[in-house]
C-alpha cells in the first residue's frame, strides 16, 4: 500500500498524470481540480490510492489528504468504483461536494457525467450523516471564547472539510457570527461559497 508519493510532475494528461520520484514514473489517474492545480516540473507531495481489480492495478493521485478522505468515503457505497470517485471529484470542487452532500442537493450531485439521480440520492443518504458528524466533532472541539476565535475555528473546520485557506477565510468573513457557534458559521459559509 502506498500512502504518498513525493516527485517531479513529469506529465499531465487530462485524466492523469506521471509522478517521477526515484528514476520511476507512475502513472496515476487524478481529479482535474488537482490537475489543474499541478505545474510540469514542480515537485509535488501527491497522496495515493492503490486499485486491484480484474483489469489490472491503477494508481489514483490526490492533492490533499481531505480530496483523498472524500474519495475513500466515496468508494466505500455500493456502486460507487474508485472511477466513479474520480469523476464525482472531478465534476465538483470539495468544498461545493460537501456543500451538496450536507444540504441533500441531489439535483447538483446528478448533474455530474454519470451520477443519476438514484447515485446521487445514495451518496446523500450514506455520507450526509457521517459529513454533520465530522463538523459536530470539530465544532465540539473547538472554543466557544470570542467572535474571532468562532471565525477563526470555522475556517480550520472548513479548511479540514476540503476548503484551501484562502477559501475559508472569504466564505467565513462574509458570515455574520454574533451569537452564533462554530457549526452554525460553517454552515452558512457552505451556503454562501
Amino acid at each position: 500500500m502506498y500512502d504518498y508519493f513525493i516527485g517531479k510532475i513529469a506529465d499531465i494528461g487530462v485524466t492523469d498524470l506521471v509522478i517521477e520520484t526515484s528514476g520511476i514514473g507512475y502513472v496515476m489517474t487524478a481529479s482535474k481540480y488537482c490537475l489543474n492545480s499541478l505545474k510540469l516540473g514542480e515537485t509535488a507531495k501527491l497522496f495515493a490510492y492503490l486499485s486491484a481489480n480484474e483489469n489490472g492495478v491503477s494508481l489514483y493521485g490526490f492533492c490533499s489528504k481531505e480530496e483523498k478522505a472524500m474519495f475513500m468515503r466515496l468508494i466505500s457505497i455500493n456502486g460507487i468504483g474508485p472511477k466513479a470517485a474520480i469523476g464525482i471529484l472531478s465534476g465538483l470542487k470539495l468544498s461545493e461536494l460537501t456543500f451538496c452532500i450536507v444540504n441533500g442537493d441531489y439535483k447538483s450531485l446528478s448533474s455530474i457525467k454519470g451520477i443519476g439521480k438514484k447515485t446521487a440520492e445514495r451518496i446523500i443518504l450514506e455520507l450526509k450523516d457521517k459529513l454533520d458528524e465530522e463538523l459536530q466533532e470539530i465544532d465540539g472541539s473547538m472554543s466557544t471564547s470570542n467572535a474571532s476565535d468562532l471565525k477563526s475555528d470555522a475556517v480550520d473546520a472548513l479548511v479540514a472539510l476540503g476548503f484551501n485557506k484562502q477559501e475559508a477565510a472569504s466564505a467565513v468573513k462574509k458570515v455574520d457570527s454574533t451569537g452564533k457557534t462554530v457549526e452554525e458559521i460553517v454552515m452558512l459559509a457552505l451556503k454562501r461559497s
